[in-house]
């Protein structure tokens, strides 16, 4: 069995970072505002800034300008991953990223979202990734004020054991990292809410 890549450089900066602006939007109440639009933004802003160097990010990309994952039913289609990274910029955004050219694509889904819908998301993340071994794909599950338990064991951990399979069990998924914001650590007080950031990769 191939041993799992390491996460990459951004991950925990960038996902703990995003945690504590969860936590910055609820304090001054305006959490129930915070669309996933605005945190894909926050999101990509901190990417942009612990990327490794010769690393580009771009936001709402075809999936069918990614010419590895642009099989079967995806051609023609105008779904869109919410962030790619890149060893390089598209000249233009009607042109498709050549073959070596993306190295992942994040999709992002937030805590107010239907749990069907988070599913379904995932679910196609990972029949994307399937046509392509060499790309990575990550889904990032931000939670405001709330524990996810789909995703965390009760004391605000990556959930044990970390590979998991959607509810379909037609793909698999580990979750890679968790940050939180939280003002009591869950463990001691199952009440405990605060604010996560997880980080998700399909099948890897």
């Amino acid at each position: 069995m191939a041993k799992t890549p390491r996460i990459p450089s951004w991950a925990g900066p960038a996902l703990q970072g995003l945690s504590y602006w969860l936590g910055s939007q609820h304090c001054a109440r305006l959490a129930g505002n915070v669309s996933e639009g605005a945190i894909a933004w926050e999101l990509m802003r901190l990417v942009h800034t612990h990327r490794d160097d010769g690393r580009f990010l771009e936001a709402e990309v075809l999936y069918r300008h990614v010419p590895e994952l642009n099989e079967g039913a995806v051609n023609g289609s105008n779904e869109r991953a919410d962030l790619v990274i890149a060893n390089t910029r598209r000249a233009d955004r009607t042109e498709s990223y050549r073959r070596g050219e993306v190295e992942a694509v994040i999709e992002i889904k937030h805590n107010r979202s239907r749990k069907s819908l988070v599913w379904a998301d995932l679910d196609y993340l990972a029949e994307r990734r399937s046509k392509c071994r060499t790309i990575r794909a990550f889904f990032i599950y931000a939670s405001i004020d709330e524990r996810p338990s789909e995703f965390t064991n009760r004391d605000g951990s990556s959930i044990t054991p970390r590979n998991q399979l959607t509810p379909s069990k037609k793909h698999g998924f580990k979750v890679r990292r968790t940050c939180r914001a939280t003002q009591i650590i869950p463990g001691k007080n199952g009440k405990a809410k605060g604010h996560y950031s997880i980080l998700i990769e399909v099948s890897p």
